[in-house]
């Protein structure tokens, strides 16, 4: 196994869990398990692992771009979770969705914060009151 597969596992396990990351890759079938390891080794190998940012920081980031891109649910509710586990509060995850729709728009802001809501409701989080009228 390469240095930075182990690298990887060690960062996504930190953020999701011990064992996620091989049940990641067995998630896929055959071949595809290849680009689930890919993911592993550079997403989390070679990205996460960089120093200058915290596991946080780049949590809100990550969660700011898939917000932006849309139409990736089952990623922004994955890290909606590392997310929590990597100390942010729900106030911090839904302030960051409020933040991206004046680049994202209302219709990729909307979904995606009924996909962060619904998760932090399903992770146990307590949804912060409204701050508006």
């Amino acid at each position: 196994m390469s240095d930075r597969l182990e690298q990887g596992k060690r960062k996504f396990e930190e953020l999701y869990g011990e064992g996620k990351a091989d049940g990641l890759i067995a998630m896929q079938t055959g071949l595809a398990q290849d680009l689930a390891r890919y993911g592993i080794e550079f997403n989390f190998g070679d990205i996460y692992s960089r120093p200058g940012l915290t596991l946080a920081q780049r949590e809100m980031i990550t969660l700011g771009a898939l917000v932006a891109l849309g139409g990736l649910e089952p990623q922004l509710k994955g890290h909606t979770r590392g997310a929590l586990n990597a100390g942010l509060t729900p106030t911090e995850i839904l302030e960051t969705v409020i933040h991206v729709v004046q680049y994202a728009g209302f219709p990729r802001a909307l979904n995606a914060i009924r996909v962060v809501t619904d998760t932090l409701v399903e992770c146990g989080a307590e949804i912060p009151e409204p701050l508006g009228p």
